[in-house]
């Protein structure tokens, strides 16, 4: 066979393969009947919803397509009332038309893209405006127009979705005036918030003392963050670190709980405010902002407020907050008036407002959602004042079998210094090891160390080797010469858990502990020398600390290093709620 011969076969081989495709393609995607229905639910064809009025309600319809198709298919969709009368003859009902007030049809299509089988969500937003109690409505819901592909067609027989509609009583609005905050810290100082709790007296604001013991109800602080005078709930330094940390500790003392509201990123005029005066109206009010601002109230997840004593002018403001049992899911909201921002001597401010809201508890029923993100466990909460002190614990530079390497404050009651192979069984447990850092210079290393800066990784390598995790903790150092310098007589000084926190609220004034230190080791350590350890959740997040002092250190084999230290940890466990900070080792 010459060369043309074959070149010919070839091709021709190539021509029929690509007719073959180009058919099977056809065969499978271009004829024949297709056939789109709407996915039905457990009750077939009909959706039973009870609207709560307090709420923004939804439902989400959905549609199939039996056989795949080359073309994307656009199905319309529409209420259709001439179907209730039919549907209460075939059922024995007498359901009334549900009011084209009380819904709305957000996207009126299903899409299928190209090769789906299933299409978009339809969502239809249902509120009880123009509904009676004890009343059921029917809204039939049907396909009604197919584009995009012209074999396929509507299935008849599954073409219509009945929601079969009624409403709880509505709750009423409530309504409180002249409600007083301040950011003074003291007893009888008010500085939280909750809509849905009171305290002793009966009142919704609360001292921080006050606000401690029903910490999972606070939904927010008045604050100065910087020179700004904001709105905080208890979660935000705990989402947001830095400055949002350091300017809501104070005020979270003693919290189990942190706890979420959202801080629409609007304001409003008084006049909003006024014309206010029912659950329902406020839930059609925020539906209608959300279309005519373009701002998406349910989806906000804002946690801090307008600046009060800048932002807040004239008639601007009204301000909306939200609440939900996701942050970015908010389902039920307030309006809150700024009456009046008063500066006090010293810097200090009060705030007086008035507040509407829904007399529906939202904020305890969102704490049994499953995967609710809205009160979470504070990590820095210390249920106990009672500290730990461990004496004379030994830890050496060198690495081999009974040589002990690691310091763990929580990985087992029975003992605290590790070699590396008992520290690699319980990596995720492990506080710092003593590493050589420089000649002559011994120093504590977190695990983490080597992940964060990678002129470490070298050094910790054979401390972590076999380590499934690397955890995090900040370990402060000698601070000579300023106003948190640490000495031995604060090591001494520290008796229980309130006289640590003092101590480190001392130490903070010129160095950030608890809001954005990060530092993973010591200073040089020597003898009588102290310093300070915190775990955090997240890198720089420390909540709960400890002290250490140096009582010996010593050169011993090969080069190696002995270190003898006292150190006073809390007694309840700051490893373990805290290690949302540890990572997959990478190091080894």
């Amino acid at each position: 066979m010459n060369r043309n011969t074959i070149l010919n076969f070839i091709l021709g081989i190539v021509l029929i393969s690509t007719i073959i495709g180009c058919n099977d393609d056809k065969n499978i995607y271009e004829t024949g009947q297709k056939k789109v229905s709407l996915i039905a639910t457990d009750e077939g064809n009909e959706i039973e919803v009870v609207v709560d009025p307090a709420k923004q309600n939804r439902i989400t319809l959905q549609a199939q397509i039996d056989q795949s198709s080359a073309f994307g298919i656009v199905v319309g969709v529409e209420a259709k009332s001439n179907l209730i009368e039919e549907y209460n003859k075939k059922h024995q009902t007498n359901y009334l038309e549900l009011p084209p007030s009380a819904y709305s049809i957000e996207v009126a299509e299903f899409i299928f893209p190209k090769y789906s089988n299933v299409s978009s969500h339809v969502n239809i937003s249902l509120t009880s405006t123009g509904m009676q109690d004890d009343i059921t409505y029917l809204l039939p819901v049907q396909m009604i127009l197919i584009s995009g592909d012209e074999n396929a067609s509507i299935d008849p027989s599954q073409d219509v979705m009945y929601l079969v509609v009624s409403r709880l009583p509505p709750p009423k609005l409530i309504h409180l005036e002249d409600v007083e905050l301040t950011t003074e810290i003291g007893p009888d100082k008010k500085n939280w918030f909750a809509a849905y709790a009171t305290n002793s007296e009966g009142e919704h604001t609360f001292t921080i003392e006050e606000a401690a013991e029903q910490s999972q109800m606070m939904d927010f602080v008045l604050l100065k963050h910087g020179t700004n005078l904001r709105l905080h709930p208890s979660i935000i330094g705990w989402q947001h670190g830095g400055d949002y940390m350091r300017y809501v500790l104070p005020y979270i003392k003693g919290f189990e709980k942190l706890t979420m509201t959202t801080n629409m990123n609007k304001l409003y005029t008084t006049s909003l405010f006024n014309e206010i005066n029912t659950t329902e109206e406020l839930i059609n009010k925020i539906a209608e902002l959300t279309k005519t601002d373009k701002y998406n109230f349910n989806a906000s997840d804002r946690m801090t407020s307008h600046n009060l004593q800048s932002q807040i002018s004239g008639e601007d403001r009204v301000l909306i907050q939200g609440w939900g049992p996701r942050i970015g899911q908010n389902e039920q909201y307030s309006l809150l008036y700024i009456k009046e921002v008063t500066s006090l001597p010293g810097g200090e401010y009060t705030i007086k407002f008035d507040i509407k809201y829904v007399d529906h508890d939202i904020r305890s029923e969102v704490a049994n959602v499953s995967g609710q993100n809205v009160v979470i466990d504070n990590p820095g909460y210390d249920p106990s004042n009672e500290i730990m002190e461990y004496k004379g614990v030994e830890l050496t530079t060198e690495i081999g079998t009974g040589k002990k390497n690691w310091f763990s404050a929580y990985a087992d009651k029975n003992m605290v210094a590790f070699t590396q192979e008992e520290a690699k069984t319980k990596s995720q447990m492990m506080d710092f090891t003593v590493v050589i850092d420089k000649p002559d210079e011994i120093k504590l290393y977190s695990a983490y160390i080597g992940v964060k800066d990678a002129n470490y990784k070298d050094r910790i390598a054979p401390y972590t080797q076999g380590f499934s995790k690397l955890t995090y903790l900040m370990i402060g150092g000698w601070r000579e010469g300023s106003a948190d310098a640490t000495k031995p007589e604060h090591y001494d000084g520290v008796t229980d858990v309130n006289s640590l926190t003092s101590l480190i609220d001392f130490y903070s004034k010129t160095y950030a502990y608890p809001w954005g230190a990060d530092r993973v080791l010591s200073d040089k350590l020597a003898k009588n020398a102290v310093g300070v350890i915190g775990w955090g959740h997240k890198v720089k997040f420390n909540n709960r600390f400890g002290i250490y002092i140096v009582r010996d250190i010593q050169p011993t084999t090969g080069g190696n290093y002995k270190v003898v230290l006292d150190i006073k940890v809390p007694k309840s466990d700051a490893r373990t709620p805290n290690n949302d900070s540890t990572v997959a080792n990478t190091v080894n």
